[in-house]
């Protein structure tokens, strides 16, 4: 598998890469986690004595970004949320409207920048289709991003916590799936990116046994697994998996709560696509699928399904570094 240069870089500088407590001491380039620009990420600025961009802790106002959490549909019909924790976090930490109605899309991009360091091109890959699908409108209700007009295109099948459309309730968790996810942890407190990849296949199966519009081309590939992949590169952090491992712990926070998990450390570099392609292209590895670019004439007819049955790691013979004991590319 070819990685983007950017990973391939990281990794090299894995061995390197300086401890949070490393950062926290420095004073003679002092750096902050808050937005500067608007309308766009900021740079991140390597010097001598940190080239290599990591993590360092969060910090926010209290009184104006406290925690309070609503979900779709609270409030007796008031509140709006979506199916994405990430966004429902802004929402509950009021770095977007609390009520999650009546959002502009700038409202939701600069807070993405501001809180995760959601790449640009990240955040237009979401933004840009739900407003063509909502003709119009520059201001949106949370639970507009997982509507009718959406789906098969930024709101896909085999969801990682989440219901098919077509089949019941898609924004609020399911948490059957939820346990699953956790239940293909190897060690009970990590996730891999295989262990994800696993996940992932275990939920392309049951949606496609059990959606009657099930559809899976390269876009809706993209779409579930970038789910997962957004999680480690947002929420990652080191561990026996490398700089990007994703721990149970945090992850039950986001899922469960909608909200950061305790100690969350922001990226230093934005999250940008070529890194997020790297970790959709490792997981569908693992499963046995290569995900074309661009997509291919027909891509998201309802017949199509570009992930095969039977998964790669579940023939054996893989090789180890398949078996998500290892590393992270970053």
């Amino acid at each position: 598998m070819h990685f983007p240069m950017l990973a391939s870089l990281l990794l090299c500088a894995f061995h390197t890469a300086p401890s949070e407590a490393a950062l926290l001491k420095r004073e003679k380039f002092p750096r902050t986690q808050e937005q500067k620009g608007f309308g766009h990420n900021d740079l991140f600025h390597p010097n001598p004595e940190h080239p290599v961009p990591y993590k360092i802790p969060f910090s926010w106002d209290e009184g104006l970004h406290y925690y309070k959490k609503q979900v779709n549909g609270s409030g007796g019909g008031s509140f709006r949320r979506s199916s994405c924790p990430a966004i429902n976090a802004l929402a509950n930490r009021g770095y977007i409207h609390r009520s999650g109605r009546n959002i502009h899309y700038e409202e939701i991009s600069q807070a993405a920048r501001t809180v995760w360091n959601f790449g640009d091109d990240n955040i237009m890959i979401v933004l840009e289709p739900t407003k063509r699908h909502y003709p119009g409108l520059d201001r949106i209700d949370l639970d507009m991003l997982a509507g009718d007009a959406v789906q098969y295109d930024i709101n896909c099948p085999a969801a990682p916590t989440r219901n098919d459309r077509t089949l019941g309730d898609n924004v609020n968790m399911n948490m059957t799936l939820f346990e699953q996810l956790l239940s293909v942890s190897k060690d009970g407190v990590t996730l891999s990116f295989e262990d994800a990849a696993e996940h992932h296949h275990r939920r392309h199966n049951d949606s496609k046994a059990n959606n009657p519009d099930f559809r899976f081309g390269n876009q809706m590939a993209i779409c579930s697994l970038a789910q997962y992949g957004n999680m480690f590169g947002v929420l990652g952090r080191a561990g026996k998996h490398g700089l990007n491992t994703l721990f149970i712990e945090d992850v039950k926070k986001f899922y469960l709560d909608d909200d950061w998990p305790v100690g969350y450390a922001r990226r230093e570099l934005p999250y940008y696509s070529p890194e997020a392609n790297s970790y959709i292209d490792r997981m569908a590895h693992h499963i046995g699928y290569q995900i074309q670019r661009p997509y291919p004439p027909g891509d998201g007819g309802k017949d199509v399904d570009i992930e095969p049955e039977t998964a790669k790691f579940q023939m054996g013979g893989g090789c180890d570094k398949d078996k998500g004991e290892q590393f992270s590319e970053l």
